[in-house]
């Protein structure tokens, strides 16, 4: 009998010698090899036997791809060479044959071709008969590789890829032994990022020139072989192409197009699809697609058609596409890469890069008006709701039709103003005067608000009310019932309000978060009234470098400080005091104390007044603060600041033990 043939696979694969166990492991376990390091002690022919030569040569292309990536092909597989392997093929590196074509399609290539030695070894068949242990008997493999269907044809080893196509004329033409020209065609003539000449003539020590005039010759040659017999695959596959690829084409989409375009040249170490698409007459690569200048121009057009219309049908759309030469399968991923659109709805949509146009154009898509929460859901997005009502609000091209219903100024239609501003200029068209139910009557037939909320805006200090069950403008109204006003408090019995030396009141404003963020905030009617605020009026007040206001409707507010409080470097928790001189208001700010070591120094914090030199002196000071004369006793003091509502000065002034 002849003896079984004593090989292991790391005698095959020399670099399994200094492989890690584990990992080696992980690639090349197999459930029906269960002797550990079998690729150390096992049979090699009985491995083939027991899961066949497939299982084994992928996994060698895994641990080539992963750990042997820097060895050449002939260092992983030295058997090769006998295999009749061009030495360029087996003098590249694991990482240039993955490079190109990525893992996938590098993992076939070089499990295919690790097969082409081990299906040329004996297999030991597993005798399945024997009682519980496996025996073996030697059969001879078959000495040609088997034909593999689930492999594309040019994607094969050389043994089995037809002797005439694109990809035999290719790499017959480019192979060579030449390195210099090698390297010249992979690093320049055919990459999307092609090295310069002086780099690459350092590289090889010669002239830029030298260099160029190499690129040159690939270049010509290649073209004079497209134009005659021995190209005639070559260039008719490129006329294909060129129809196929239409004016854009994902680039995923051009490597489905042929199996072959995913063979690797040899010589070149490069896919046969990057040759091609360094010569195809038109196109080129841009991105994740191939184009031509035509694409350019289909992306000005639908450009020019969106700012016109702003929603564009799709079946429109992909008319165009399909006019322009885009082909019909990849329509849809063209309309995807158009900047600032987006689909909705069955339609291609102009989305622009602030929300009041993407407002818009959700309102032109729905042709009607929707409710706040719809536009809100529709525009999408992670956003502050009520910046976003406020900027719609402001945009000319939106009108609100209804407290919270938006539709487009171009569809007419009455527009909401608000509760207030609906009343007065209702009042306007009636001559200033008129009942409060004729107003109610008009205002909800018109819009969503209730019947009560006219009559509680109608009957607030922003109208008049010249008779009972009558509104009217302010104004309107006879002179004595537009006398100044008189608040119930006047300016020294009103809390927080502190007068200085020169006989001006401010007000202390006790800063919190939302002061800090420029929210506007009520203010008491005894202050209101000295700096000239009146019921249902507006005064104009210079805050920082802009114009605002100060209104008063059911209450007198203050618009926003915060330049003022920026300036000031303010924190929450210190303490503002605001006043108004000559129509600009002042501000100045006191840090908080948060444990003051003296009760009366932080009575006198609380006033906006300085420290005292003494305690008397300090008395004195909060007494003419608070519009009391000197001569005020500390009782009479306290008591008028209990009246007052200033708790905060008397739990300073009087501690408890």
């Amino acid at each position: 009998m002849s003896r079984p043939l004593d090989i292991r696979l790391c005698h095959v694969v020399p670099p399994l010698a200094h492989t890690c166990d584990d990992t080696a492991h992980r690639a090349l376990a197999h459930p029906r090899i269960t002797e550990e390091r079998w690729w150390r002690r096992v049979r090699l022919p009985l491995v083939t036997g027991r899961i066949g030569a497939e299982s084994v040569a992928a996994g060698l292309a895994r641990l080539a791809l992963e750990r042997w990536e820097g060895h050449a092909l002939g260092e992983v597989m030295p058997a090769l060479y006998a295999a009749g392997e061009r030495p360029s093929i087996l003098a590249t590196p694991v990482w240039r044959l993955r490079e190109p074509v990525g893992a996938e399609a590098a993992h076939e290539y070089l499990r295919d071709l690790f097969l082409t030695v081990l299906d040329r070894l004996p297999r030991e068949a597993v005798d399945r008969e024997a009682d519980g242990t496996t025996a073996a008997r030697v059969e001879r493999a078959p000495t040609t590789m088997p034909r593999r269907t689930d492999v594309p044809e040019q994607d094969r080893p050389s043994p089995e890829r037809p002797t005439r196509s694109y990809v035999h004329e290719l790499e017959t033409h480019l192979s060579s032994d030449d390195e210099r020209r090698r390297a010249v065609a992979v690093r320049r003539v055919f990459s999307r990022m092609p090295e310069t000449l002086d780099s690459l003539g350092e590289s090889f020590g010669v002239t830029r020139e030298r260099i160029r005039q190499i690129h040159k010759q690939i270049r010509e040659d290649l073209r004079a072989r497209l134009k005659g017999p021995e190209g005639a695959f070559t260039a008719a596959h490129l006329r294909s192409l060129t129809t196929a690829l239409g004016t854009a084409t994902p680039l995923k989409a051009f490597w489905n197009l042929d199996p072959g375009h995913r063979h690797l040249i040899p010589s070149l170490g490069l896919p046969v699809g990057e040759i091609l698409l360094a010569l195809l007459p038109e196109h080129r690569v841009a991105g994740d697609w191939i184009v031509t200048g035509a694409s350019a121009s289909l992306a000005e057009r639908f450009s020019e058609e969106l700012s016109r219309r702003i929603v564009l049908p799709l079946h429109e759309a992909t008319a165009l596409l399909l006019d322009g030469g885009v082909p019909s399968e990849h329509t849809g991923a063209w309309l995807e890469t158009l900047p600032r659109t987006r689909i909705m709805d069955g339609h291609l949509v102009l989305w622009g890069r602030n929300l009041p146009d993407k407002a818009f154009a959700v309102l032109s898509l729905a042709g009607r008006p929707l409710h706040f929460d719809e536009l809100v859901e529709r525009v999408g997005g992670d956003f502050n709701e009520s910046g976003f009502r406020e900027r719609v609000h402001g945009d000319e091209r939106i009108v609100r039709r209804d407290r919270r219903l938006f539709g487009l100024r171009s569809w007419g239609g009455r527009e909401y103003l608000g509760l207030e501003e609906t009343i007065r200029r209702e009042l306007e068209r009636a001559g200033g005067e008129m009942a409060v139910s004729d107003l109610v009557e008009r205002i909800t037939g018109w819009f969503d608000v209730t019947e009560n909320s006219i009559r509680a805006m109608a009957s607030g200090s922003a109208f008049a009310r010249p008779a009972p069950g009558r509104v009217a403008l302010p104004g309107t109204v006879p002179d004595h019932a537009t006398a100044p006003y008189r608040p119930k408090r006047t300016v020294e019995r009103t809390r927080r309000c502190f007068r200085c030396p020169d006989g001006v009141w401010w007000l202390r404003v006790d800063l919190n978060g939302e002061h800090l963020r420029g929210s506007g905030f009520p203010i008491p009617s005894g202050f209101a009234a000295w700096i000239g605020m009146r019921p249902g009026h507006r005064l104009p007040v210079r805050i920082g470098d802009r114009d605002s206001v100060a209104a008063w409707k059911n209450q007198p507010l203050m618009n926003s400080i915060r330049p003022l409080l920026l300036a000031e470097e303010a924190r929450v928790g210190d303490h503002a005091f605001i006043t108004l001189a000559e129509g600009r208001l002042l501000c100045r700010v006191h840090r908080h104390d948060p444990a003051p070591a003296d009760p009366l120094a932080h009575a006198l914090s609380l006033a906006g007044l300085p420290d005292p030199v003494s305690g008397t002196e300090g008395l004195t000071l909060l007494t003419r603060a608070v519009g009391l004369p000197e001569a005020t006793a500390p009782d009479h003091l306290l008591a008028h600041l209990a009246d007052r509502g200033d708790h905060d000065l008397l739990s300073a002034l009087t501690p408890t033990d």
